[in-house]
């Protein structure tokens, strides 16, 4: 099978995870054991997903010239994405502070820095989203970039409306796969115009078309140690899949698969499965 031309357009983040015996209230200080830097951003991370899956991904991004960034970057490699429209430059890499309680649960705070310079000026720019079978956004960086990605796009747009923001009505017209959670299904007023995916954590992630729901999902019980990535290798497997051509009940079947596999270690990228991992573990939970 040829694998799918897939561009990624996003943010691109350095982690410092925490790991703690529960997640902080409002205004509580809860101390936790030894951090750890690792590499993340919804941009990067579905990328990883997407390539771990079998596709052929080119991420478009930033970072900075430091420390942080290189890690970012190199990660990227080593999954085999292609990053030579990752722009380093002067302007810090993106930090996503990343708090886990034993549980699996999480609460991540982003401190923007380098993802508001995603540059979409370049003359290849343009070229690169023409070519593509599949391009994904998110909301990590600015509403300029996402309206200018989709305006671009000729093949899949599909976009992962994350953090929560507003959605403008000339992008709603221009975006093909909706992915959302249950939470921000509910902050968006539950839209179900064309294709919109709901992921519930390891509840039922169902797809609706036009108001009707035509597939539904139970991601396989696992004991998660942390969720952090889980709903990003969900799109990265979702996307590939569609672009592969397999049916929506077949691509959310995997992309369920593949987000509960993810759950299995700490760091939003270290769990991401393999697309013979993912087929393996399917056929074991039949």
């Amino acid at each position: 099978m040829v694998s799918a031309n897939i561009v990624v357009v996003g943010s691109i983040n350095a982690d410092l995870f925490v790991r703690m015996p529960r997640l902080p209230g409002r205004g509580e200080t809860v101390s936790s054991g030894e951090p750890a830097w690792f590499p993340g951003g919804k941009g990067a991370n579905q990328a990883v997903a997407a390539a771990r899956m079998g596709g052929a991904v080119t991420m478009v991004g930033a970072v900075g010239a430091d420390a942080p960034g290189q890690m970012c970057l190199e990660a990227l490699q080593v999954s085999g994405v292609n990053v030579s429209h990752v722009v380093q430059g002067s302007t810090p890499t993106s930090i996503a502070l990343v708090m886990v309680e034993e549980s699996g649960e999480n609460q991540i705070v982003v401190a923007d820095g380098a993802n508001s310079t995603v540059d979409i000026n370049a003359p290849t720019f343009t070229e690169l989203l023409t070519q593509a079978d599949a391009v994904i956004c998110q909301f990590e960086v600015a509403q300029e970039v996402v309206l200018v990605t989709a305006q671009a796009t000729r093949g899949l747009f599909c976009v992962n409306a994350a953090p929560v923001r507003e959605i403008s009505a000339d992008l709603a017209g221009l975006i093909d796969v909706l992915i959302v959670n249950e939470h921000e299904f509910a902050a968006y007023g539950n839209p179900t115009q064309g294709l919109v995916v709901v992921t519930a954590g390891s509840g039922v992630a169902k797809v609706y078309r036009n108001g009707d729901v035509v597939a539904e999902a139970q991601p396989p019980v696992v004991q998660a140690v942390d969720t952090v990535g889980a709903g990003d290798t969900f799109v990265g497997a979702f996307v590939v899949s569609l672009a592969e051509g397999m049916d929506v009940q077949t691509a959310l079947e995997r992309a369920c698969a593949a987000g509960s596999l993810s759950t299995l270690a700490h760091g939003a990228q270290s769990g991401m499965p393999t697309v013979q991992a993912v087929t393996a573990f399917m056929q074991d939970n039949k």
